[in-house]
């Protein structure tokens, strides 16, 4: 019976886990540029011991993965809200060193730096610092240039760092950022183009999820009653062996 017990509350230790993976990416359903968590699961057959039958399997979690399809478009008319088109990555600076993100809503801090989410954008040359201006202009390739509040000369003032590595070769940290799975700094990639006035929305498909999560609960509810059967079976041995 401990057997059955033990099989029983490593499938409900998994859905627990699924469960919070499904939990996690309806709470962010609405967070700009965020990529679905996935779960990854494996078959683990139970090697038997001696002339026994190999009837146990369990599950055994591995490390998540995410969903690398892209979100869509939505306008914002607001010209540092930036979106990249097809593939890359925006580049943030971390206490961890860099990080990588599709979300580009930048928000200058109060000392005109370019951030995204409290974290400072990564440009070609170092952090961008933006000066008073009347008027802010953003190429596709991540150029940024401003009118400067006093003059009527258009000046460059840093370029965004975008990246565009194999996804393969890349995982999703625990603060929500992408970073290369050997620690490297990833080099900058001038094919990568942005549209400005737009955001990416999350990948996150939340009916999806909510059908996931439900059958998830159902599935909670089976191996909680084999626990409950497995202790029946164990009183009503119990029972045997002090009648006997």
């Amino acid at each position: 019976m401990d057997k059955m017990i033990y099989t029983a509350a490593s499938g409900a230790n998994r859905i627990m886990e699924a469960q919070a993976i499904r939990a996690h990416n309806l709470a962010n359903a609405d967070t700009h540029g965020f990529k679905a968590d996935l779960e990854r699961v494996q078959a683990q057959v139970v090697p038997s011991i001696g002339n026994g039958l190999t009837t146990r399997v369990l599950a055994q979690t591995q490390s998540n993965s995410f969903d690398r399809q892209s979100g869509e478009l939505n306008p914002t008319g607001r010209t540092l809200d930036l979106a990249i088109r097809d593939q890359g990555l925006f580049s943030v600076q971390t206490p961890n060193g860099e990080g990588y993100t599709r979300s580009g809503a930048i928000v200058p801090d109060a000392a005109g730096q370019l951030t995204i989410d409290g974290r400072a954008v990564v440009g070609i040359d170092g952090p961008i610092v933006l000066p008073e201006y009347r008027e802010l202009f953003i190429g596709d390739d991540g150029r940024i240039s401003i009118l400067a509040a006093a003059g009527e000369v258009i000046e460059e003032v840093g370029q965004l760092k975008l990246v565009n590595p194999d996804l393969q070769t890349i995982e999703k940290g625990t603060d929500g950022l992408l970073y290369a799975r050997d620690g490297q700094v990833l080099a900058a990639n001038d094919q990568v183009r942005v549209s400005s006035g737009y955001l990416e929305a999350s990948n996150v498909q939340a009916v999806s999820e909510m059908i996931a999560s439900m059958d998830l609960s159902r599935q909670f509810e089976v191996q909680v009653k084999l626990m409950k059967s497995a202790e029946k079976l164990a009183e009503a041995g119990n029972r045997l062996l002090k009648n006997a």
